[in-house]
């Protein structure tokens, strides 16, 4: 299933993700030696091909607890113990950027699961109003737009399952809602624009919030 953003682009929103804890993350990688030289990221005790490590998930590195530490993308993973990983970038065409040596404990965290079930939902919906024109989600070009709308239902996910049992006024409710609300109409602004016959101009153009209603 094709994923519509990456762990690094949930980073370049909620960090804290990534550094806090009680998050339903997966943590396909973690231990207490790490090296860095300048973007080579190095652990010798690990195995990040046989953990699934992939590029676009997040490194955080820290002394002593997580959440005073510093969170990188991944760029590549070019053996079974070394990364190339980079401070937060504004974009993945731009050049690395080596990031200071901060402790050596780390931990790799991704939301992959969740990214594949938000992307998924968006795909369904996209294929529902492009299939007349036999448009499937392999088609579908990446968007800034598409990457931020499936970035605020997996943070709405997030945040609702870390505010299990928590009151009304809880921070993370709050966020919880806030994303929902910023998911919702997000989706509705989506527009899909169908190249038919590939000359860069869209035969169609329709958006998830073009809703028809009758009198019944």
């Amino acid at each position: 299933m094709r994923r519509f953003c990456q762990d690094r682009d949930l980073l370049a929103v909620e960090p804290v993700m990534f550094l806090g804890g009680g998050f339903p993350a997966r943590v396909p990688a973690r231990g207490e030696d790490a090296e860095f030289s300048g973007t080579t990221f190095t652990s010798a005790a690990s195995d990040f091909h046989a953990a699934g490590v992939a590029p676009g998930m997040v490194l955080t590195v820290y002394a002593a607890t997580p959440s005073e530490g510093l969170a990188l993308e991944i760029i590549s993973v070019d053996s079974t113990t070394t990364l190339t990983v980079s401070v937060l970038r504004a974009s993945i065409e731009d050049e690395p950027v080596a990031p200071p040596a901060d402790g050596e404990k780390f931990h790799i965290r991704s939301y992959d699961v969740r990214i594949s079930r938000v992307s998924e939902a968006l795909a369904e919906t996209l294929r529902r109003m492009s299939e007349a024109a036999g448009i499937s989600a392999a088609h579908f070009s990446d968007s800034s737009q598409l990457t931020a709308t499936t970035c605020y239902g997996v943070l709405a996910e997030c945040f609702t399952a870390r505010s299990a049992g928590g009151s009304a006024d809880d921070a993370n409710w709050i966020k919880a809602r806030h994303y929902r609300e910023l998911f919702r109409s997000s989706r509705l602004g989506l527009r899909l624009a169908v190249d038919i016959d590939g000359d860069c101009v869209a035969e169609r153009t329709r958006t998830l919030g073009n809703i028809l209603l009758r009198r019944t």
